[in-house]
């Protein structure tokens, strides 16, 4: 094994290592002049050719005139035609890299700005040479044109959605390149796992690698002064990359990437198999090796394992395409059981079997240390004609005041899959299941769990009240020192009352309704408005209108998973996570249709649900309705096809982030409305100022 310092260069170099041969070794301080240099690239001369050459690259700097910094001029030409460069962001093209100014003159004209003006605006702003982007047009990525003599300049990021606001975020164009790198591997087609920083250390103990001999770095690049140092390490016989990102002197973050393994569509469900398994194993970490080793090329496991060979000729048999990600998902969650069993950590037994078999579960609490002293299957009084949820039934009830209990793993047949865990555990365990559809739960001890939940939410309700009168929001003018408006987007229809709110781009098809149930019927939704030259104007909260009467206490919404109220702070809530900027509100019977008419779309051929749902949508509405909208559309009421449910969807507040949602009372403790709450007006835009 070999370690090594490098530049964004070197790591994508060592990515494509298979395809490409772009190489030099006259320099003796070149990563690449070293002992390992043929075991790593193999004899792959004949793949070396460049996409991007030089010639362009002096072309680009007459057409600007002035010249790239040598370190981005290099990547441009060595490795800027990979598609590693271009996932959640991109790397320009050459013909499209321009100044922010001439950009921003252009679109200044466009609106017909006077001359004089425009000069006088552009004086006031740097400029800066943009080279990278995200690819929704959320942020661009630029040098200031006064560092472009420098070898490896400073990089500036916009912080608003205009070429107005930068902000520096990495010391040189290597280290954002390489965080740009490391954010695309989740869209590229290596396989990979990424593993946080209290993963580090186990992955360090086994792979036998030495902190400090990582961190010496023979082959450190001269003079380089990364905010995020990156560090190497390359396993020869696993044919594995691993990459460790360190923040503060401390590893943050490690990727483990396997170049000669094509990632496929179930890559995401690896990671969290390997999180269960830890739980289950007690960190037995052999078991979890054992676990990381199939699932990296799990198509070869299942052509080699017994017990899997006819399955792998099924899965190609299969036509849709989400019926094969989903039963692969299922082998390897398979898989994963049938390790643990044969380690001793769970009991993997028939619906039907005896009491003695299931009298095994006290070989696991062997395995895993549990006294008998403490927790003894012979204390309990279990009939042999009974069935194996009647006896785990009987095991919760007396050994749950102990914190240990049977928990199972439903795979859909008529197995069981059981272990034994504690509450806190088998709670992290649900969590991890819900992310890829596996149903980890207590056998038999749901209604007292629920019980348990609610006595919980009882103690906690009044901490998590909101303390902002959000109906201000709607009626008044000015909240502290900013405008307000109201902005009146049309009806929800709520024929079920479960509502639901979640980001419509990440988790429209999965996320749970609220416990809170509404009327029945359709209802006005409005936005509050907050308005701002400095910020754009930005949505505050959206409200769904029941009636017309004055809330008096605003309840957190709901749905039944919150987990630890008893330790969450005064200041705290549980809401929604945003990730794609946008907001909706909708009917559990919407969120159902809305499921079988983006499958329909999906065998057609759409892959996305921004560019083959939303983006229309909010471009007409903004059209229709400019009104406190942008450009690209803020807000549009997507009427589902063929049905009378709809979806209003909005941007979210700030852009991506956690948001609670609150249920208004009156004073006779009838519902008024729905709450969504963005932004704390007093509060945020009052340390706006102070900053």
């Amino acid at each position: 094994m070999e370690r090594y310092n490098l530049s964004a260069e070197h790591i994508v170099k060592l990515l494509y290592r298979k395809k490409i041969n772009r190489v030099t070794t006259t320099n003796s301080e070149n990563f690449f002049n070293s002992p390992i240099f043929a075991e790593v690239f193999g004899n792959n001369s004949s793949n070396n050719n460049y996409k991007i050459s030089w010639e362009e690259i002096n072309r680009t700097e007459i057409r600007l005139k002035t010249n790239l910094p040598r370190v981005l001029r290099r990547y441009y030409h060595e490795c800027g035609d990979f598609d590693i460069n271009r996932c959640l962001s991109s790397i320009l093209n050459l013909d499209e890299i321009g100044f922010s100014h001439d950009w921003e003159k252009e679109a200044l004209e466009d609106d017909e700005t006077p001359k004089d003006e425009i000069e006088k605006t552009l004086k006031e702003i740097d400029n800066f040479l943009i080279f990278w982007t995200e690819n929704q047009g959320v942020w661009n990525a630029g040098i200031k044109k006064e560092d472009l003599s420098l070898e490896n300049s400073p990089v500036y990021m916009t912080t608003n959605d205009d070429l107005y606001s930068w902000e520096k975020v990495t010391d040189d164009i290597d280290t954002f390149i390489i965080l740009q790198v490391l954010d695309n591997l989740q869209s590229s087609g290596f396989y990979f796992l990424t593993f946080d920083s209290e993963e580090i250390d186990f992955l360090l103990q086994d792979k036998k690698i030495s902190k400090d001999e990582l961190l010496k770095n023979p082959f450190k690049i001269k003079e380089r002064n990364l905010k995020f140092p990156i560090y190497l390490n390359y396993d020869y016989k696993g044919d594995k990359i691993y990459i460790f990102q360190m923040k503060d002197d401390k590893f943050e973050k490690c990727f483990l990437i396997k170049p000669s393994v094509e990632k496929d569509e179930t890559s995401y469900a690896d990671k969290i198999l390997l999180k269960i398994t830890e739980i289950l194993s007690f960190n037995n970490r052999e078991v979890v090796k054992k676990l990381e080793l199939i699932l990296e090329d799990f198509n070869k496991y299942l052509r080699n394992d017994i017990n899997f060979r006819y399955f792998d000729d099924e899965i190609n048999a299969l036509s849709d395409k989400e019926k094969i990600k989903l039963k692969k998902i299922e082998l390897k969650i398979v898989a994963m059981i049938l390790l643990l069993s044969e380690n001793g950590y769970i009991c993997y037994l028939d619906w039907k079997c005896e009491l003695e078999d299931f009298q095994m579960i006290s070989d696991v609490m062997k395995k895993v240390g549990i006294d008998e002293n403490i927790c003894n299957i012979e204390d309990l009084n279990l009939d042999e004609d009974d069935d194996i949820e009647i006896w785990s039934e009987e095991f919760n009830k007396v050994f749950s005041k102990k914190d240990i209990f049977i928990g199972n793993i439903n795979t859909s047949s008529d197995s069981y899959s059981i272990f034994l865990i504690n509450r806190k555990n088998l709670e992290k365990l649900r969590e991890l299941g819900n992310r890829i559809n596996m149903k980890i739960d207590f056998l038999n001890y749901s209604q007292e769990e629920k019980t348990m939940w609610q006595e919980m939410y009882e103690r906690n309700k009044e901490k998590f009240r909101c303390k902002i009168d959000l109906e201000s929001y709607f009626i008044e003018k000015k909240i502290g020192k900013m405008e307000v408006d109201t902005l009146e987007i049309g009806e929800v229809n709520l024929p079920t009352g479960e509502i639901l709110a979640c980001d419509p781009l990440v988790e429209l098809g999965e996320v749970k309704t609220y416990l809170q149930k509404t009327p029945l019927g359709k209802f006005p939704v409005k936005i509050a408005v907050v308005l701002s030259e400095d910020y754009g104007d930005r949505y505050a909260c959206v409200k769904v209108e029941f009636n017309k009467n004055k809330p008096v206490v605003y309840e957190l919404a709901v749905t039944g998973n919150e987990k630890e109220m008893d330790e969450a702070k005064e200041d705290e809530y549980y809401g929604f996570g945003v990730d794609a900027g946008m907001g909706c509100v909708a009917d559990k019977k919407a969120q159902e249709e809305y499921s079988k008419y983006w499958k329909k779309l999906e065998e057609e051929g759409a892959d996305n649900l921004y560019d083959d749902i939303f983006e229309e949508l909010l471009e007409d509405s903004f059209k229709k309705f400019p009104k406190y909208q942008r450009d690209g559309g803020d807000w549009a009421n997507f009427i589902i096809p063929d049905t009378d449910l709809n979806i209003p969807v909005f941007a979210s507040g700030w852009g991506d982030g956690y948001y609670p949602c609150y249920f208004g009372y009156d004073e006779k403790g009838e519902l008024c409305g729905f709450y969504i709450h963005f932004i704390g007006i007093e509060r945020e835009y009052s340390d706006e100022e102070e900053e």
